[in-house]
């Protein structure tokens, strides 16, 4: 066999096992992990509420999150999976829809 035709071998071989045993890359970049270690499940009165965020699954985590932050300024890592946080999301997504102003269009006529 001619040299050439040995190393295209080798390097198709070495691509090959490379492919075969090549590890995950999630855990390798810096500053990208989940902001949720733990979640809570207990119910939260929304009256200790100053901030909710929902954090949709990206290359930083493959999670959904939902943290609140309290009055306290304690932020709480909630479980998405609990009902009572389905509800008060779909609550506050409701109220907003409601409230969307109104959009006028260009020939409209302003009134003074």
């Amino acid at each position: 066999m001619m040299l050439s035709a040995r190393l295209l071998l080798a390097a198709t071989a070495l691509c090959c096992f490379a492919t075969t045993f090549a590890i995950s890359m999630d855990g390798f970049a810096t500053g990208h992990k989940c902001r949720c270690l733990t979640t809570t499940s207990e119910v939260i009165p929304t009256r200790l509420f100053r901030r909710i965020e929902i954090l949709a699954p990206g290359p930083h985590c493959g999670n959904i999150e939902i943290l609140v932050t309290l009055k306290s300024n304690n932020v709480v890592c909630v479980s998405p999976d609990e009902k009572w946080i389905i509800e008060l999301i779909a609550r506050i997504s409701r109220n907003r829809q409601q409230k969307k102003p109104e959009v006028f269009s260009a020939d409209q006529h302003v009134l003074k």
